[in-house]
C-alpha cells in the first residue's frame, strides 16, 4: 500500500503531501479543484507517458515520489529488475519510488536509489498500483484490454509464455524460409556471380605472407646492377688485397700482441682490435656472400610485377588485404554452396517452418481451450458483482471468438479475440457494453469487472487499487451499493478514490478534501485529511446542499456516516 505521496510543481499543484491509510482512502472537492492531479501523479510514478505540459507554470521540473509498503512476497520481481529490496527479517517491504521530469524534456526515474528506465518502472508497478479510471470502459479496464484482464483471471502467464515464445521461433523460421525462396529469382545470376568470383580469387592462389616476399625480392632484383658494383667494392676494401682495412688491422694487432701481458692497457687494446678484426671477418663474408648472390633477372622482375599487380587488383575489389580476400573466398564459397544446394535447402527449412507453425498452433490452441474455460468463470464472478451493484437484471457473457489458424492469424497472443457482451435487462441479446449501457451502467460494469479480477488476482496482497471518479452518471441507492463494493474491496486492501458522490464519500476510512485558492496572482490546489467526525459531516452536507449547508443536509450527512459505519448497514444488500 501508499504510505505516504508527495508531488511539486504539477499542473496548478505548488505541493501535495499525503499519508494514505488502509482501506479505502476517498478524495473529495468541487470541480476543478485538483482531485484527479493526485491521480495522475500516482500514474506518473506508474510510469505513465510524460510531457512537460504537466509542469507547473514558471516551475523548472515537476518531481513525485511515494513510499510503498508491500508484502515480503513482492520482493522477487523487483529484485529481478535489480531493484535493491531489504527483506529484513520477513516483514513489509519498503520501496521509495521517485521520478520527475524538468522543462527541457528530460526525466529520471528511481526505486530505492536504483536508477531506472521508464519501461522498467511501468513492469515494477504493474502489481502494486491498479489505476480504474472512467474513460476505460470501453474495451479497457485499469489500461488492459479484454484478453488481457481474462488471461489475468485465468492466470495464464505461463501459457501465453509459450505461445509467444513458438511464435517467435515460427516467424524466425518462416522468414529465413522466405529469404530463401526469394533469393531463386535471383539464384541463377548469383551463382554466376560467386562462380566468377570464386575462379577469380582461387585460381590467384593467394598465400597471406607472399606479399611482402615478393616486395623484397622485387626490390633487390630492380637494384642488381649498383647492389653488385656496391658489395664488390666494398668487399676489395674490407678483405681483398693487402692494403684492406682487414689486413691493416691484423698488422696492428701483431704490433701490441706482445706487450698485452705485461701492460694492462696495452692488453685491452688488443682486445679492442682482435674483436674489431672477427667482426671485420665477419662482415667481409657477408658482403661476398651477397655479392655472389646478385644477379641480373628481367624475366623473373617481370614475373614479381606481374604477380604484385594481381594482388594488388583483388585486394582493390574484394577486401583491402590479402587476409580479407581470403576471408571473403571463404563466406562466397559457404554461399555458393547454401544456393547449389537450393532444393534441398529450401525442403529442410520448409518443414522447419511447418512443424514450428504446427508447435505454435497446438500451443495457441491450448490456450484458447484454457481461456474459455476461465471465461465462464469469469462471467460468473462478474455477475455475481453486477448482483452486489443493484444490476440483477444484467447479464454477462465473456466471449472467446478463436480466430481459425492459419499463418495470417498467428500471434503472439493466440489466436483468440475477446469481447465481453453486456445485456441490461433479461431476455435481451447481449452486446458491446460501450453501445448499449448508459455512464452510470458503465461506471457500475467497469467495476463489477474490476472486483471479480482483483479478488482471483495473485498480485491482490500487493496492489492498491485506485478509482478515479469511477462514480460517474450514478447516484441515490446505486451510489451507496457501489460505496459498499469499494469499502467491500478495501477490506483487505487499500483503495484509492475520487469521489463526487456524498454516499460514497461516507464509506471512506481516510478522507481528503481538495480545493483551490488564489495567492500571489496564482492559482494553486491545497489539501487536506479530514481528520474529525464534523470535518468529515461538513464535508459530506456541502457534497449534499453545495455551499449554503442547511440542517437538513448535515443531518443527512451524519446518517450517511453512521449508516456507513453500522455492522448490520455494511451486511444489507
Amino acid at each position: 500500500m501508499i504510505t505516504y505521496l508527495k508531488v511539486r510543481n504539477l499542473a496548478i499543484v505548488e505541493e501535495f503531501a499525503v499519508e494514505p491509510g488502509p482501506g479505502l482512502n476517498v478524495l473529495t472537492g468541487e470541480t476543478g479543484a485538483g482531485k484527479s492531479l493526485l491521480i495522475d501523479s500516482i500514474e506518473f510514478l506508474r510510469g505513465a507517458r510524460s510531457s512537460t505540459e504537466m509542469i507547473r507554470a514558471g516551475a523548472e521540473k515537476m518531481t513525485a515520489e511515494a513510499v510503498f509498503h508491500l508484502p515480503s512476497t513482492a520482493g522477487e520481481p523487483l529484485e529481478a529488475l535489480g531493484i535493491d529490496v531489504d527483506r529484513g527479517d520477513g516483514g513489509p517491504i519498503e520501496l521509495i519510488v521517485k521520478r520527475e521530469i524538468a522543462g527541457n524534456g528530460r526525466g529520471r526515474v528511481l526505486i530505492n536509489g536504483s536508477p531506472l528506465s521508464v519501461r522498467e518502472l511501468g513492469e515494477s508497478m504493474n502489481a502494486i498500483v491498479e489505476i480504474h479510471g472512467q474513460h476505460e470502459s470501453h474495451n479497457r479496464v485499469a489500461g488492459q484490454g479484454y484478453r488481457e484482464l481474462l488471461d489475468e483471471y485465468g492466470d495464464h502467464g505461463s501459457l501465453l509464455g509459450s505461445v509467444g515464445e513458438a511464435h517467435r521461433e515460427w516467424r524466425s523460421a518462416a522468414e529465413e524460409f522466405r529469404a530463401l525462396a526469394d533469393a531463386q529469382r535471383d539464384r541463377t545470376l548469383r551463382l554466376d556471380l560467386l562462380r566468377y568470383q570464386i575462379d577469380e580469387i582461387g585460381a590467384a592462389k593467394l598465400a597471406p605472407a607472399e606479399e611482402e616476399g615478393l616486395r623484397a625480392e622485387r626490390s633487390m632484383l630492380a637494384n642488381a646492377r649498383q647492389l653488385a658494383e656496391a658489395t664488390s667494392g666494398a668487399f676489395a676494401l674490407v678483405d681483398d688485397d693487402e692494403n684492406s682495412a682487414l689486413a691493416q688491422l691484423a698488422r696492428a694487432l701483431h704490433l701490441v700482441q706482445p706487450l698485452a701481458n705485461e701492460i694492462a692497457d696495452i692488453g685491452a687494446i688488443a682486445a679492442e682490435l682482435e674483436d674489431a678484426v672477427y667482426r671485420l671477418q665477419e662482415t667481409s663474408r657477408g658482403l661476398s656472400r651477397l655479392s655472389d648472390s646478385v644477379r641480373h633477372d628481367p624475366e623473373r622482375l617481370e614475373e614479381i610485377e606481374d604477380r604484385l599487380v594481381t594482388i594488388e587488383r583483388l585486394k582493390k575489389k574484394y577486401g583491402g588485404a590479402v587476409d580479407a580476400v581470403l576471408a571473403y573466398l571463404e563466406t562466397i564459397q559457404q554461399e555458393f554452396e547454401r544456393l547449389s544446394d537450393y532444393e534441398a535447402n529450401i525442403d529442410k527449412l520448409q518443414r522447419i517452418e511447418e512443424q514450428r507453425f504446427t508447435t505454435w498452433r497446438k500451443t495457441a490452441e491450448s490456450l484458447s481451450t484454457a481461456r474459455k474455460k476461465a471465461a465462464k468463470k469469469f462471467e460468473t464472478a462478474i455477475q455475481s458483482e453486477l448482483n452486489d451493484l443493484a444490476m440483477e437484471r444484467t447479464t454477462v457473457k465473456v466471449v472467446v471468438d478463436a480466430a481459425e489458424p492459419a499463418r495470417d492469424h498467428a500471434a503472439a497472443h493466440g489466436l483468440d479475440r475477446i469481447e465481453i457482451l453486456i445485456a441490461p435487462n433479461r431476455g435481451e441479446e447481449p452486446k458491446a457494453m460501450q453501445r448499449i449501457a448508459s455512464g452510470g451502467e458503465l461506471s457500475r460494469i467497469q467495476l463489477a469487472i474490476a472486483a471479480a479480477l482483483f479478488k482471483s488476482s495473485r498480485n491482490a496482497a500487493a496492489a492498491t487499487l485506485v478509482f478515479d471518479e469511477i462514480d460517474a452518471g450514478i447516484g441515490g441507492r446505486v451510489a451507496e451499493v457501489v460505496g459498499r463494493k469499494l469499502q467491500e474491496l478495501a477490506a483487505g486492501n487499500q483503495v484509492i478514490c475520487v469521489t463526487h458522490l456524498p454516499q460514497i464519500a461516507s464509506f471512506g476510512s481516510t478522507h481528503f478534501f481538495v480545493w483551490k485558492e488564489d495567492a500571489a496572482g496564482h492559482t494553486r490546489a491545497r489539501i487536506r485529511r479530514l481528520d474529525s467526525d464534523e470535518e468529515r459531516v461538513n464535508e459530506i452536507a456541502r457534497m449534499l446542499g453545495g455551499e449554503s449547508i442547511p440542517a437538513s443536509a448535515l443531518l443527512h450527512a451524519r446518517e450517511l456516516l453512521d449508516g456507513a459505519r453500522s455492522p448490520a448497514a455494511r451486511s444489507r444488500r
